[in-house]
């Protein structure tokens, strides 16, 4: 385990590689796997509902989007090496939590059905999976935002950053997609 900070401190390129093949792994090809061998089954699942495969924002956005805003948010992170209070880190899981459920709550609401949740508030095991990734993700985004807030008290022009404006995008473009896919823009 020493060995491998060790080795990420002296090459961060790595850290970020293992960073965007982590989000990548847990958060596309793991869902598309899944989907693809639902399909190779003729599972009614993935016959009857929409799955992974069938959303742009999961192909482009979880595949490739969301990867690379956790490396700018790692990278930008690694650049400060500001060391957050447990309370930060408390509060930024909390709200993903909330963000979480009340996507899901809205989900249920509006009957926005999937493989996830082919019936209202009736999730699969796929759809607990991703609820977890989601309330994983949103957590760190939340993070992240937090300490450019808490930097930006203290520093500015600290958050005058390429990293910043590329997380910002890549989200912005990601969330583009997702209300693209479920219908709320052309």
């Amino acid at each position: 385990m020493l060995r491998t900070v060790a080795a990420v401190e002296q090459r961060p390129r790595l850290l970020l590689a293992c960073v965007f093949v982590a989000t990548a792994f847990f958060g596309f090809a793991v869902q598309a796997v899944g989907n693809l061998y639902l399909n190779w089954r003729g599972d009614p699942l993935v016959l009857q509902y929409r799955a992974t495969l069938s959303y742009t924002s999961a192909i482009v956005g979880d595949g490739v989007l969301i990867p690379l805003v956790n490396v700018f948010i790692a990278s930008q992170l690694l650049l400060w090496r500001r060391r957050p209070r447990a309370s930060e880190i408390a509060l930024s899981v909390l709200g993903g939590a909330l963000i979480t459920i009340f996507v899901h709550v809205y989900q249920g609401l509006n009957n926005l059905r999937n493989w996830a949740m082919p019936a209202p508030f009736q999730w699969t095991p796929i759809g607990y999976y991703h609820g977890v990734f989601m309330w994983t993700e949103i957590s760190i985004v939340l993070f992240f935002w937090g300490q450019v807030g808490l930097v930006a008290r203290d520093n500015p022009r600290a958050i005058l950053s390429h990293r910043i404006a590329f997380a910002f995008l890549c989200g912005a473009l990601f969330l583009r997609l997702l209300f693209g896919d479920y219908g709320y823009v052309n």
